[in-house]
């Protein structure tokens, strides 16, 4: 199903030239939210070397924690133009609540705005260590943005699906976006959209289109998905539904696009779901390490 619609003769909203303006300002910052000292491929905060593949955090010496868990371990992974920064909040609210150092991890990719396959490639072999490192057959997944689609390209290319109990997709472009056929179009994909290609929203108009391949069947395997959207989100200009995955447990927020992502509602919806608990069940509640 395409959701978008034809941008012939369309002005594109303020809000979404905004949203580019602040790319462009993530791009001044290697993508990183909080502007920190780690470079995209530093992986000194691992118990792994990525050998420059990628950088990220996660594993009990980072957090601080005890090793021992009897969860699965849940792996954040980040959108376009930003790093593994973004889900700091959700490592502090998830510990407070009964995860553990080696439960918690985050990737960075290699580049601040990557390719399908590049994500893909780099998220293989991120997801194997983490398995391998807490001995676990399984992890759940949650990404943002353009790491939704990646996390779904890499299932799917790499016939990962065992590997993956629960699928969380924030503001995904699952759809694509009008704003992505618009970049297309103009060729304006340099940049901060050199993957806009992958996710527009005529993609079914377009013959062999990896994004129709992709959605042939959108939620594959023997995996529980979610994905949350916001009411507020301007990336979705005339594709409002684009986020939605048919089969998925689908939830709206009053919300904009970061929102979806770092709103305390959508971390509480978040940890529900990967969890299976109410994220303010007494019994998970412990201190910070």
């Amino acid at each position: 199903m395409s959701v978008g619609t034809p941008t012939q003769g369309l002005s594109v909203p303020w809000g979404i030239l905004r949203s580019v303006r602040k790319l462009r300002n993530a791009q001044s910052r290697d993508g990183c939210a909080i502007g920190c000292d780690h470079a995209r491929t530093d992986d000194s905060r691992l118990p792994w070397s990525s050998d420059g593949a990628y950088g990220g955090w996660g594993g009990g010496a980072y957090h601080g924690t005890d090793a021992d868990s009897d969860r699965r371990p849940v792996v954040f992974v980040h959108g376009n133009q930003r790093d593994a920064c973004d889900w700091a909040p959700h490592a502090s609210f998830f510990l407070q609540r009964g995860y553990t150092g080696d439960d918690l991890w985050a990737i960075t990719f290699r580049e601040g705005t990557s390719t399908h396959e590049s994500m893909a490639e780099q998220l293989d072999d991120f997801v194997r260590n983490v398995t391998s490192h807490t001995q676990t057959d399984a992890v759940d997944i949650v990404g943002h943005s353009l790491g939704v689609t990646g996390l779904r390209y890499w299932l799917a290319s790499r016939g990962r699906f065992g590997w993956i109990d629960t699928f969380v997709g924030l503001a995904g472009a699952n759809h694509g976006t009008v704003l992505s056929t618009w970049c297309a179009e103009t060729g304006f994909q340099g940049g901060a959209y050199g993957s806009s290609e992958f996710l527009r929203s005529d993609y079914n108009e377009i013959p062999g289109h990896p994004l129709a391949s992709l959605n042939a069947d959108e939620t594959p395997g023997d995996i529980d998905y979610y994905t949350l959207r916001g009411t507020d989100d301007t990336l979705f200009w005339r594709c409002p539904d684009s986020p939605v995955l048919e089969g998925a447990t689908n939830v709206e927020l009053e919300t904009d696009h970061d929102g979806v992502r770092r709103d305390q509602r959508a971390i509480e919806h978040v940890f529900k779901w990967v969890s299976g608990t109410h994220p303010y069940n007494i019994q998970h509640q412990v201190a910070v390490p």
